[in-house]
């Protein structure tokens, strides 16, 4: 489909997305322009990495904009599309439309999409993982922190492209198809942004707007929100269970098995996974269930002992259920990317005989008080990091709580609160932008925090 339009407004100058938008689209002769809310000193780092050609309106999103004539709106996934700007563009018959989009028409290749309030990322990079051992030139981007737009010149005919879409980028999607999607869960997120569940649900169902009869959908039938939904999924739809064996895909004892024309086929074996926790059993039979259905498509029998090997060859990803280490008989887990309740939920079920979990942060506009019946029985101490304390404090009332300033406090408190043999577990539930740049700089400050502790730099006893 490629480009037909010949000038356009890219707003939100976004460090990667934005960015690489709007050097994509001047590389090719566009008349290029961002807009964005940040001053132009806010804007620095990001300015000098623009193709000179591109013109910055900085410090203001001003609908008047609009009056020079843009052909088309590409918008960055962090702003909203009700802002006035936007607004006014769709009132006036602009095109508005999102990086997404504006890669899928320039990709080639196959693509599989995923989405869902958590394990985005880790399935995203388990399926790319796979795909990648089974000899498939593979790319992996969207959300998971790479433009999708930076890789549509690397696709080719034959490559596959695993895509993690936030429901922010599916808000502005137009013609965008992938041939597998998936969506893994839906628990309350963003609630901030959208006026409510059915909202927010309604922006992660685009995913499959466009489809046909051949082309895949993968979802968790566990997850009450899509198990009622069922009957107005695609055609071609393929369900994953760990609690029950009516799936296409299900874990029973141990094991995943596929359900193969009637026949229970085991796949893989959990304990040979280097990834923790049963949301990642989770995550791998949407992985599983998604690359049998591109090879059924693409007409490639499936190798189901490579793809199991494939699966147990994969490390994980930063900050997601990551070993952080361990100390006298304490096991450190660094779960800092787990920013929804969902996740939190799904962390806490790994704790085997008790632990103490680290949480905290910048609220998203959930409903914390649920995390009091997910938390009381399995741990037997919390730690209160960050500007959330307070809102904490009173829904763990009557728990075993302690509210700290930084996470070097917050390991030793959590040592002095734990036995041998307990799980520390830094799930936060929410952002990190209270404390710190990004969930990644809160895992690695943790990480930091856990050797202090082994090096006897940080007083617990």
């Amino acid at each position: 489909m490629g480009i037909d339009f010949k000038k356009a407004l890219v707003v939100g100058l976004g460090y990667r997305t934005g960015l690489a938008a709007a050097n994509f689209l001047a590389l090719r002769g566009v008349d290029v322009t961002v807009s964005d809310s940040k001053s132009s000193d806010e804007l620095r780092d990001i300015i000098e990495k623009l193709n000179p050609a591109v013109k910055i309106i900085a410090g203001v999103q001003d609908p008047r904009v609009l009056e020079s004539g843009f052909d088309t709106l590409v918008l960055s996934p962090g702003v909203p599309a009700a802002i006035p700007l936007v607004q006014e563009a769709l009132k006036m018959g602009i095109p508005v439309i999102s990086e997404i989009e504006l890669a899928y028409r320039n990709m080639k290749g196959h693509i599989i999409a995923i989405t869902g309030t958590d394990g985005k990322s880790t399935t995203t990079e388990l399926t790319g993982h796979i795909f990648t051992e089974l000899g498939f030139h593979t790319l992996v981007g969207g959300n998971i922190g790479i433009p999708l737009i930076s890789l549509a010149e690397k696709t080719g005919d034959d490559s596959v492209t695993v895509v993690e879409l936030s429901s922010f980028q599916l808000e502005t999607i137009d013609t965008f198809k992938p041939d597998v999607s998936s969506i893994l869960n839906v628990t309350p997120d963003h609630l901030d942004r959208y006026t409510g569940m059915a909202s927010y649900f309604e922006a992660k169902k685009r995913i499959y707007m466009n489809y046909g009869d051949e082309e895949y959908f993968i979802y968790n039938r566990d997850s009450a929100v899509l198990h009622e939904e069922g009957a107005a999924f695609p055609r071609k739809s393929l369900c994953f269970s760990s609690s029950g064996t009516i799936c296409d895909a299900f874990y029973k004892d141990g094991i995943i098995y596929i359900n193969d024309k009637g026949e229970h086929l085991p796949v893989l074996e959990e304990k040979r996974m280097q990834i923790l926790g049963i949301h990642n059993v989770e995550n791998a039979m949407a992985a599983i269930l998604m690359t049998l259905s591109l090879l059924n498509k693409i007409g490639v029998k499936p190798d189901f002992t490579a793809i199991a090997e494939a699966c147990y060859s994969f490390n994980g990803l930063e900050h997601r259920m990551e070993f952080a280490g361990e100390y006298e008989g304490r096991i450190f887990i660094n779960d800092s990317k787990a920013t929804t309740i969902g996740a939190v939920e799904m962390a806490v079920k790994s704790i085997k005989s008790g632990g103490v979990l680290i949480i905290g942060g910048r609220t998203k506009g959930d409903d914390y008080s649920r995390l009091r019946s997910i938390i009381t029985d399995k741990v037997r101490g919390i730690v209160l990091i960050g500007e959330s304390q307070d809102k904490f404090e009173e829904i763990f009332q009557g728990l075993n709580t302690v509210k700290v300033k930084s996470l070097d406090e917050a390991v030793g408190k959590a040592m002095s609160m734990s036995q041998n043999g307990d799980m520390i577990l830094l799930s936060p539930a929410c952002a990190s932008f209270d404390m710190f740049s990004s969930f990644d700089e809160r895992g690695k400050v943790f990480k930091d925090s856990v050797q202090k502790i082994m090096e006897g730099k940080i007083s617990w006893i």
